[in-house]
């Protein structure tokens, strides 16, 4: 047995092997539930979702979508020895902090797609921190089946933090209060968990919610238009989300350009990117009206924060955070805010 089989004493949880793969469950997009007793409230991250898992001697870090990113934050390498000789699959979100301790999106962009060598040489100038906010396997347990407030204490107990990472806090009701703490750090929101689910690997069962104070997702690029000052760079990214046609084909929706939020080296990268994928092919449903559009294939992800939507469905005052890597682009659907009393599977 491991260092942490204590941990587990008396806390239930079955017998399986290491699983090769986890899908982190989600949480769907909401208002605060009206009836809060029922839920934990913690701090929505602005960072990479990322799963841990250390066999007793190696670690591994994956992205939502499977995508092995071990080597992009060797920060996480002590992480491992902490749990020599045992083995645990955590759950969490990797952010880049600013010089307040914020969570910085513009900032992690600096530690995505880098190569071993880069990532050791820019974790001293861009650290990251791991949020670790669930535990899902530990000592050859699947604890996945245990509802929240059963995980969370064996979660606890590992007293995860230091340098790198740590256990953020978990707060029972008064999600109001929560909200307005999270509005006073300049945090992106808050996330309700249903202290009776389970983890339900890769599902958006309502029974997590995310409450965002300020609206925002991830978009596909389905093309770009270039600076009308002819500099070289992306005046805008055209993008959208998939929506299931009849017959369940699946369609790219366009819902606009996206203009600012930019620095001009992200134009000038941004270009260099897109013009490797262009294809020439209108890769949306309909037809799009951008002067000197050039179409890419949809393959890339970005994050955008917007104010609302247009009567035409397109997107108000939309400006760009970063590219995201770690959602595929045909995941990428509309998010809809759903209103939630409380019932149980956030019905």
């Amino acid at each position: 047995m491991g260092k942490f089989a204590a941990n587990l004493r008396g806390r239930g949880g079955i017998k399986e092997a290491l699983p090769a793969h986890v899908r982190p469950m989600l949480a769907q997009l909401s208002e605060l539930p009206r009836e809060d007793d029922s839920y934990a409230f913690e701090y929505k991250w602005d960072g990479i979702r990322a799963v841990f898992f250390c066999d007793g001697k190696k670690h591994r870090v994956e992205t939502r979508n499977l995508h092995d990113v071990t080597h992009d934050y060797p920060e996480l390498l002590p992480l491992a020895e902490v749990f020599r000789g045992s083995n645990v699959v955590l759950d969490g979100e990797i952010v880049a902090l600013n010089e307040k301790g914020r969570p910085s999106f513009g900032l992690l962009q600096h530690r995505l797609g880098l190569t071993e060598r880069n990532a050791a040489a820019r974790k001293d100038i861009y650290p990251v921190t791991y949020m670790i906010f669930d535990v899902v396997h530990l000592e050859g347990k699947s604890l996945e089946g245990l509802a929240y407030d059963q995980r969370r204490p064996i979660l606890e107990s590992l007293s995860l933090a230091a340098g790198s990472w740590r256990t953020p806090p978990s707060v029972r009701g008064d999600g109001a209060a929560m909200l307005e703490a999270a509005r006073d750090n300049h945090l992106e929101g808050v996330v309700a968990k249903r202290l009776d689910s389970p983890y339900r690997e890769g599902k958006r069962t309502g029974e997590w919610l995310k409450i965002k104070l300020v609206r925002g997702q991830e978009f596909v690029i389905g093309g770009f238009a270039p600076l009308s000052t002819g500099a070289r760079g992306v005046g805008a990214l055209l993008v959208g989300y998939y929506h299931e046609a009849e017959g369940g084909a699946g369609e790219l929706v366009y819902v606009g350009k996206v203009g600012s939020g930019y620095t001009d080296k992200d134009r000038r990268e941004l270009q260099e990117l897109l013009e490797a994928a262009e294809t020439g092919v209108n890769p949306f449903a309909g037809a799009v009206k951008a002067h000197g559009a050039h179409f890419v294939k949809p393959e890339l992800v970005a994050e955008i924060e917007f104010r609302g939507w247009t009567n035409t469905g397109h997107l108000r005052q939309p400006a760009f955070k970063g590219l995201q890597t770690d959602k595929s682009p045909t995941e990428v659907v509309k998010e809809e805010v759903s209103f939630v009393y409380g019932g149980k599977g956030g019905g």
